[in-house]
C-alpha cells in the first residue's frame, strides 16, 4: 500500500473512532502533506479517490474536524505512539502511556 493510502486509512479509522466515542472537536495532524492537501482541497467532494470522499462525508456527519500538516520532526508524540511495543491492532488510549509523558508535555508546551 502506498503511503498516501495508508495515511488516509488511518485518518478514516480515527474519524470513525472519534464519532463512535462522541468527540465534538478534532484536530487531525499528519506529516503526510499530500493527504492533508487532498483533505483540505476545495474540490474534496469530487476527488477521484473514494477514500478522500469517504473521509469528507464522515467529517461532515460528525464532529467539527480540521486537518493540519505537521513536519515529521515536530510529530514526536505520534512517532512515539507508533513505536510502542503492543500486540494490539488498534488501541484507544484513555491515558497516555508513561513512556510518552515527556513527549506529551513537550508537545503541549511548544504549541502554546
Amino acid at each position: 500500500m502506498q503511503p498516501l493510502q495508508s495515511e488516509l486509512w488511518v485518518i478514516f479509522t480515527g474519524l470513525q473512532i472519534a464519532r463512535d466515542n462522541g468527540f465534538e472537536r478534532l484536530l487531525i495532524q499528519s506529516d503526510n502533506l499530500e493527504a492533508i492537501k487532498c483533505l483540505n482541497a476545495s474540490t474534496v467532494e469530487s476527488d477521484v479517490n473514494d477514500l478522500v470522499r469517504a473521509i469528507d462525508r464522515l467529517k461532515h456527519a460528525g464532529c467539527a474536524t480540521m486537518f493540519q500538516w505537521i513536519p515529521h520532526k515536530e510529530n514526536k508524540l505520534a512517532d512515539g505512539i507508533a513505536k510502542l511495543d503492543t500486540s494490539y491492532d488498534l488501541s484507544l488510549l484513555v491515558d497516555p502511556p508513561t513512556l510518552l509523558l515527556p513527549l506529551l508535555i513537550s508537545d503541549s508546551s511548544s504549541s502554546m
